[in-house]
């Protein structure tokens, strides 16, 4: 009885771990495109603080 509550819990868990995963996968996705925006569109340069 053990051994099926152990393979009920591991089924569970697997939906879950692939979504992680899929979610992990999707950020770092997401980071390489931003990165790889980001260096082909430069930006001035904004200064923080005005004179006057």
């Amino acid at each position: 009885m053990s051994t099926a509550k152990n393979t009920e819990r591991v089924a569970k868990r697997m939906p879950l771990m692939g979504i992680v995963a899929g979610v992990f996968t999707l950020q770092i996705a997401v980071w390489a495109a931003w990165i790889t925006f980001a260096s082909k569109h430069r930006v001035a340069e904004v200064p923080l603080a005005t004179t006057r």
